[in-house]
């Protein structure tokens, strides 16, 4: 694919002044520049200004169709031509003599009839449009009114009051602006320099189409990007969806469906880029693959049998849909008094993700079936990864357990037969996980809530019984039989206070443990070698 690329420095001025309209895509993020960014950017150009040198703002990218002359498709930079556009506003507002500021603001419709925004949003993710088009209409009155509205008595701006990001900013350039006007004699040659002697570079794609150019700008884009630039993948896969959508003329179905999508993720706290690498997981496990994963952009947009190439844009979306139906069902399995809670409950307190793709994949693959041979599917997973420790070494057999899962195979119970209670003598970075499975390893459901508490801690060390003397409490405060876990609040108090306390629990086990009056040394040993017994069982079966 040829790419027809042309790039070249040029000043604010000419980069405004065109007859095109930029266009904001609606796959875009919406705009997102905050305080810091805009005063950072504006501090730059004073100081730029001052010391008489340019400025580079930095580069923007752009599709540009044959057949359609009029806009220009903004596929990166959006943020930097906004905010661009709304300090325009603001000088122009303190000096509306220097009609060019006028021109870069807007241009006349093809029929030369009406004026249009030289910057269109028309983000889906929120009502950009909109607000930027109200800011961009301001009027010297209604910015001083909007203004003294929302700042508070020490004359600072109170962003919740802003009707949008868009208002926020313009007030801030207004009073910076404001501020400079007020104390010095040269807005106008400040205002000279920032068209002529400040650069962007428009780096442009050209194609017979909109989704040609688009194509071929998303090369760029992503090329720029795997480059370092932080900016999220799910962009990139959104822009592909939609085009694949745009392409049959669902823009709109497409929207609603990324916008349910996006608003799932956020009520489940999840990033987007998470969700695709659960379903490169999955999609890992159909493909039979147990290499070291790729860079997730690099496997959505390069590998041959990404979905973004194979699959229709609706069949992804609803890929994407069931995972995070079954993300869902799993956080609420998590809470309930049963027995699968418990394994999960478990699998939560490992150190990383990958035994969480596994499980993902298993529910996948099995059509979200909750039953026993998930439960076994999860205590096999305990036992593998709790045997090998905290460790990222796990993901090359979790690797080998998605593959086999996607292909029907049951996997193996991961039993050790040569474990013995001394390899719970030291238990690292999954203390609380093998506690957990300790006390689960007895109990028919989980607790729908819980805490884990230690027994002794080294501050109690004067309030121990005789036994205790002499004996080393650093190592024993974070030995498995010093660690309890509660259906009661933990509290921070002495191990004075504690026979009271635990007594309140519905726990057999917790209720009992100062059945003798006090917790001894030989009590501690007693319930150490019974938990660590326990674990070998699990493990050895």
């Amino acid at each position: 694919m040829a790419l027809s690329l042309s790039a070249e420095q040029k000043e604010l001025l000419k980069i405004f002044k065109i007859e095109e309209q930029y266009v904001i895509p609606p796959y875009q993020r919406p705009y997102s520049w905050e305080y810091d960014h805009c005063f950072q950017l504006y501090n730059d150009l004073v100081k730029a200004f001052d010391s008489k040198q340019d400025y580079f703002i930095g580069n923007i990218i752009i599709a540009k169709a044959n057949n359609n002359k009029e806009t220009l498709e903004v596929v990166d930079g959006q943020q930097r031509l906004i905010t661009s556009m709304l300090l325009f506003k603001v000088l122009f507002l303190f000096q509306p003599e220097i009609k060019v500021l006028q021109h870069l603001l807007e241009k006349e419709d093809w029929e030369g009839t009406n004026t249009v925004s030289r910057v269109r949003s028309d983000v889906f993710e929120a009502n950009d449009g909109i607000s930027l088009s109200e800011v961009l209409k301001y009027d010297l009155n209604k910015i001083e009114s909007r203004y003294s509205t929302v700042i508070d008595k020490n004359d600072k701006l109170i962003e919740r009051l802003c009707k949008s990001r868009f208002e926020a900013n313009i007030l801030y350039f207004y009073n910076w602006v404001k501020f400079f006007k007020d104390r010095r004699q040269d807005l106008k040659d400040f205002t000279s320099y920032i068209l002529t002697q400040v650069y962007l570079l428009p780096i442009e794609l050209s194609g017979n189409t909109q989704d040609e150019a688009n194509e071929k700008a998303l090369v760029i884009f992503e090329t720029i990007n795997n480059r370092g630039m932080n900016l999220e993948d799910a962009d990139i896969f959104k822009a592909k969806l939609y085009n694949k959508a745009k392409n049959i003329q669902e823009e709109k179905i497409f929207i609603d469906l990324w916008t349910d999508f996006k608003a799932s993720c956020d009520s489940l706290n999840l990033n987007i880029d998470d969700i695709f690498r659960y379903y490169s997981h999955i999609i890992r496990g159909k493909e039979g693959i147990t290499l070291s994963e790729t860079n997730l952009r690099e496997f959505f947009i390069n590998e041959k049998f990404s979905p973004l190439e194979l699959k229709k844009y609706k069949d992804v979306l609803a890929d994407l849909f069931k995972i995070l139906e079954i993300l869902e069902t799993l956080n609420q399995e998590k809470i309930r008094s049963t027995e699968t809670a418990k394994w999960l409950q478990i699998i939560d307190a490992y150190t990383n993700q990958y035994p969480r793709y596994a499980i993902v994949n298993y529910l996948y693959v099995n059509q979200l079936t909750i039953d026993g041979s998930f439960d076994n599917f999860l205590k096999s997973l305990i036992r593998f990864i709790f045997y090998q420790g905290s460790t990222s070494t796990v993901k090359f057999e979790i690797y080998n357990i998605i593959k086999q899962t996607s292909s029907g195979i049951t996997i193996g119970s991961y039993f050790r037969e040569e474990i013995t209670s001394e390899y719970f003598n030291f238990l690292g970075r999954l203390k609380k996980g093998f506690a957990l499975l300790a006390f689960y390893i007895n109990e028919d459901h989980a607790l729908t809530n819980y805490n884990i508490d230690k027994i002794i801690n080294l501050k109690d060390q004067k309030m121990l019984s005789e036994d205790w003397k002499e004996k080393e409490l650093a190592d024993i405060i974070d030995s498995l039989g010093n660690f309890l876990i509660l259906d009661i609040p933990k509290k921070n108090i002495g191990f004075n206070k504690k026979s009271q306390y635990y007594n309140s629990s519905n726990i057999p086990e917790i209720k009992n443990l100062f059945s003798n009056g006090d917790f001894t040394y030989n009590n501690f040993r007693s319930r150490d070698t019974l938990l660590k017994n326990r674990l070998v069982k699990f493990f050895k079966e």
